[in-house]
């Protein structure tokens, strides 16, 4: 009996220390496995791209050229196509002026306008010239712009530092001077990015595109396929194009799953250079020859002048002036009590004039003697520019 009981004894050893040991060494493979599991984790994540999936290459942005614009008060404009219809009425000349409360301010302005809307305008710091058709050139102390009709030419901003030429397919070149960022592109989208500042250079050829900076290159070549190398990282992705994607880290090289890249795009096209911009002004100032209305100190309009008023009343009539103005001034000869009537007499009499040719619009009147000279009166040439009649007509 004692025999039995050892047996058993030790049979209970033997199959409880085998027991222990395939525990043991279950639980030393568990542990093993999850140790590289977590390994291989840490690997995968220092494999990819931030952001991206395991195998996954980035698109390689493209571009976007910022939006041109140039400043002007939209509630200072001059229109051209109500100015040229003055402008066809003989005998007169007119200007773009500013008006604020009452006064013509502004300075020295000096306009031409031509029966289609071309013309010249220019003042101390500011010139226009205009077909009529959005083409022409301005330039002030902040913008220069020469464009064609179709939009195509050049703006220069000096406050910016931006530089655009552009044909009329939209191919030019852009540069932005104090980002050190410049775009060349052709007309069908190929072309060059270069951003100095952050070291960044895209080129975008006819079926790829490849981007290059300080350590990553991309490389999309169009069907499907493509490559990206980060130089820092030692990592190397190169997409087949057909569903899989070889990635290499630290020379070790590993496939995985990963969908074909898509097709690249392309530069957009240049903008067109702005428009050249409204005149900044807000009224229109028609100046009239007293000389060639009234005789020396009358102010009955002249049989011979009132064919150049009949014509003037005529286009007022057809632009359907709301409201407008007529100032009269003198030169400084006589005194001061005989100018002053003398001016509101002639303004009187040119307002008459008009309303008797069918002009319903409502009209201002005021006489300013010899107080607001354009010249000297000290040389006949300045005493007749003195002596004239203004028709002032607010085009906002």
């Amino acid at each position: 009996m004692k025999k039995v009981y050892l047996a058993a004894a030790v049979l209970a050893l033997i199959f409880g220390f085998s027991y222990c040991y395939k525990k043991d060494k279950t639980e030393k493979t568990a542990t093993a496995t999850e140790k590289e599991a977590v390994v291989n984790e840490v690997k995968n994540e220092e494999m990819i791209v931030p952001g991206y999936a395991l195998g996954e290459i980035p698109p390689i942005s493209i571009p976007e050229i910022p939006n041109l614009s140039v400043s002007e008060n939209p509630n200072a404009k001059i229109t051209l196509d109500m100015a040229k219809k003055i402008s066809s009425v003989p005998g007169i000349t007119i200007s773009p002026v500013k008006v604020e409360d009452s006064n013509i301010v502004g300075g020295s302005y000096s306009m031409q306008i031509g029966k289609n809307g071309d013309g010249q305008y220019s003042d101390k710091n500011k010139s226009v010239q205009t077909d009529g058709n959005g083409a022409g050139q301005y330039e002030d102390d902040k913008v220069t712009i020469q464009r064609d009709e179709d939009g195509a030419g050049q703006y220069i901003n000096k406050v910016t530092g931006v530089t655009l030429q552009v044909d009329k397919d939209g191919a030019g070149q852009y540069i932005d001077e104090k980002n050190d960022l410049s775009i060349q592109v052709d007309s069908n989208g190929t072309g060059l990015y270069t951003d100095k500042k952050n070291n960044v250079t895209i080129y975008v050829n006819e079926n790829d595109v490849r981007y290059v900076s300080t350590d990553i290159e991309m490389v999309n070549n169009g069907d499907g396929s493509g490559t990206y190398n980060d130089k820092s990282k030692n990592l190397v992705i190169e997409n087949d194009g057909k569903g899989k994607a070889k990635i290499t880290f630290n020379g070790q090289t590993t496939e995985v799953d990963a969908k074909p890249l898509e097709k690249p795009g392309k530069l957009p096209k240049l903008e067109m250079v702005p428009p050249v911009p409204s005149i900044e002004a807000n009224s229109l100032l028609i100046t009239l020859d007293s000389g060639v209305l009234f005789d020396v100190d009358k102010y009955d309009v002249r049989p011979e002048a009132e064919e150049v008023l009949k014509n003037l009343a005529i286009v007022l009539k057809e632009m359907d002036v709301k409201n407008f103005e007529i100032d009269g001034h003198t030169d400084s000869d006589a005194s001061d009590e005989h100018n002053q009537v003398l001016s509101e007499n002639r303004a009187n009499s040119v307002k008459n004039f008009l309303v008797s040719q069918g002009v319903t619009a409502e009209i201002t009147t005021k006489g300013y003697g010899e107080s607001k000279p354009v010249a000297s009166n000290d040389t006949a040439e300045g005493k007749q520019k003195n002596r004239r009649v203004e028709i002032i007509i607010p085009t906002i």
